[in-house]
C-alpha cells in the first residue's frame, strides 16, 4: 500500500490521528483528570488529529522536493497507529486483570435479571468470570505486543480483527455507550489498515495457495460441492424434522393474576405475607411456572395442553412438597387473556390472568 497521493496521506494521517487521540482520550479520562480537566483533555484529543492532518498537506509538499521523505513518513504514521492501537487495547487488558472493568454494584446483583439493561447485562455476564475476564486480557496484551514488533506485526494485525470486531458487535447490540462504540470502531481501522498493508501477502496465502497434501481428490465437482454444502444442508436438515420446544406459541408468556377465586371464594394477594398466586410462566416445552407473591416461592413444572378440548394438566417437579398438587382443568385463551379453572391439589381454583409486556 503505496502513499504517493495527497489522499493516500490524508487517509494514514488522519487514522493516525484519530487513533492516537481516541487513546489520548480514554487514558485521559480514566487516569488523568486528577491533574488535567476533561476539557483539556478533549482539547488536546482533537489537537493531535489536527495536527496529523496538517502533517498530511506538509508531508506531500515536502515529498515533490525530496521524494525519500515518504518512506520516513509513512513509517511514522504507521508506527503511530500500531502504537496508538497496542498502547489502548493494553490499557484495557490490565484494567480488567486489576478489577478496574466488569464491576457491578452489589446491590444491583441482587435485582431479578429481567430488570437489567442491556448495558449492565452484559457487564455483568463478563464480570461474573474473573478467570475469562483474564482470558479476554491475555489475549488484548498478546495482541498489543505482537503489533509492536516489526516481524510479528501482521500477526498481531491478524490477531486483533475477531478481538475488535467481537467488542463492537457487543457494544452494539447490547446497546452501550455510543462513544465505546466509536472507539472501538476506530481501533477497528486503525488495525484493518495495518492488516491491509500485507494484502498481496496475504491474498497469496488465503486465497491462491492450495495444498495437495490437505486436498482429499473428487473429480465430479457437483459432488464434491455438495459434500461440502452439505455443513449447510444436515443440519437444517435435522432442525427441520426435529419437534420444535415452542409448541404453543400463542400462549408463551409471563401472566399476572388479576382475578382468582379458590374453592369459589375470591381471594388476592394484598400484602406481602399474602402467600396467593400472582403470577404465572408459560414457556417453551411447555414449562410452566405459579409463584406465589415472591420469588422464593415458586411451583415449577410442565403442562400438556389439548387445544381442541381446552384440556390442561399440570405436573410440578419442584418443590418435592408440591409433587401431589397435579392441576387438571380447563384453558380458554382469547388475545392476551387466559382463564384457567379446575382442581389443583384439593382445591378448586379459577383464575383470570392478563399477560405481561416483557421489556
Amino acid at each position: 500500500m503505496k502513499t504517493k497521493s495527497l489522499t493516500q496521506k490524508l487517509l494514514i494521517c488522519i487514522i493516525a490521528g484519530l487513533v492516537i487521540g481516541e487513546t489520548l482520550l480514554r487514558i485521559g479520562d480514566r487516569f488523568l483528570t486528577i491533574v488535567l480537566p476533561v476539557p483539556v483533555v478533549v482539547g488536546l484529543s482533537v489537537l493531535l488529529l489536527v495536527l496529523a492532518v496538517i502533517h498530511a498537506f506538509v508531508w506531500h509538499y515536502q515529498a515533490k522536493r525530496n521524494p525519500d521523505i515518504n518512506i520516513r513518513a509513512r513509517a511514522f504514521w504507521i508506527g503511530v497507529i500500531r502504537y496508538g492501537i497496542a498502547l489502548d487495547l493494553s490499557m484495557f487488558g490490565f484494567q480488567k486483570i486489576f478489577h478496574l472493568q466488569f464491576l457491578t454494584p452489589l446491590a444491583m446483583l441482587d435485582e431479578p435479571f429481567s430488570s437489567f439493561s442491556s448495558q449492565w447485562l452484559t457487564w455483568s455476564y463478563f464480570g461474573h468470570s474473573y478467570a475469562f475476564a483474564c482470558v479476554i486480557a491475555g489475549s488484548q496484551i498478546i495482541s498489543s505486543l505482537l503489533l509492536v514488533f516489526n516481524r510479528t506485526r501482521l500477526l498481531g494485525a491478524i490477531a486483533l480483527m475477531p478481538v475488535l470486531l467481537n467488542i463492537i458487535f457487543i457494544d452494539y447490540f447490547y446497546e452501550l455507550d455510543f462513544g465505546v462504540l466509536v472507539h472501538a470502531v476506530i481501533l477497528w481501522i486503525g488495525a484493518l489498515y495495518i492488516l491491509l498493508l500485507d494484502y498481496d501477502r496475504l491474498n497469496e496465502f488465503f486465497l491462491k495457495y492450495k495444498s495437495d497434501e490437505t486436498s482429499f481428490a473428487i473429480r465430479n465437482t457437483f459432488l464434491k460441492n455438495t459434500g461440502r454444502l452439505s455443513i449447510l444442508f444436515v443440519p437444517l436438515l435435522l432442525i427441520a424434522v426435529n419437534d420444535s420446544p415452542n409448541k404453543h406459541p400463542h400462549l408463551r408468556g409471563k401472566y399476572t393474576v388479576e382475578e382468582m377465586k379458590i374453592n369459589n371464594v375470591p381471594k388476592m394477594a394484598t400484602t406481602c405475607q399474602d402467600s396467593l398466586l400472582t403470577l404465572v410462566y408459560l414457556d417453551r416445552a411447555n414449562e410452566v411456572v405459579f409463584e406465589f407473591n415472591g420469588q422464593q416461592k415458586r411451583m415449577f413444572g410442565k403442562y400438556e395442553l389439548d387445544d381442541k378440548q381446552e384440556q390442561i394438566t399440570m405436573s410440578w417437579h419442584f418443590p418435592p412438597a408440591a409433587r401431589e398438587k397435579q392441576f387438571k382443568g380447563v384453558l380458554k385463551h382469547e388475545q392476551d387473556k387466559v382463564e384457567l379453572s379446575g382442581v389443583i391439589g384439593n382445591d378448586t381454583i379459577e383464575v383470570r390472568l392478563v399477560k405481561m409486556v416483557l421489556q
